[in-house]
């Protein structure tokens, strides 16, 4: 089937998130990403056969399970096929790459809550404004030399921009994320 055409994938978006590097990982470069705004959207996108599979977070080592993916398979037709795990590196990503800069730091509340220690030992004073995705934070810090975003290394390939701290900035090292 790939051979005919490229697999749909949807995903929980913007470009550059967690989940589209699962998609990769899974997948195939050659598979076709689409980027999604919740995962409700994934769900109901490969109900109604405009993606091949869908791809989304179901837990994450130090938060749990994501209780929207379980609420979703209780109600939809669709079956699990496959599973990835996914090392998730969080990075302090800029447009300057200067850590004295930063004035606010957008990120997923999740991210917030994986690198609060960092946060509060390194910019205890800088705003924190939660998005909806690391992703969009991302997207949003690219517009402001005083703006930060905590996301994935693959954010900053996407959206121009540079680690502020060339190492993971999570509290745990092992940080890793479930997906269907």
């Amino acid at each position: 089937m790939a051979q005919q055409e490229p697999l749909k994938i949807g995903y929980l978006g913007p470009e550059g998130t967690f989940s589209q590097q699962a998609v990769a990982k899974h997948f195939g470069r050659s598979a076709h990403g689409l980027p999604l705004g919740s995962i409700e959207e994934v769900f109901q996108e490969v109900e109604a056969g405009n993606a091949d599979f869908g791809v989304v977070p179901v837990e994450n080592s130090g938060q749990g399970t994501i209780q929207v993916t379980l609420d979703m398979f209780l109600t939809s037709q669709l079956k699990i096929c496959g599973e990835v795990e996914l090392m998730v590196h969080q990075y302090l990503l800029s447009r300057s790459g200067r850590i004295e800069d930063i004035e606010r730091v957008y990120a997923h509340p999740q991210a917030f809550a994986q690198t609060a220690g960092w946060l509060r030992s390194n910019l205890p004073k800088a705003e924190k404004v939660p998005v909806s995705s690391n992703a969009e934070g991302a997207r949003r810090a690219r517009g402001a030399d005083d703006a930060a975003a905590i996301a994935g290394e693959s954010a900053a390939h996407v959206y121009g921009l540079k680690k502020v701290i060339m190492s993971p900035i999570q509290d745990d090292k092992d940080n890793t994320t479930r997906l269907w």
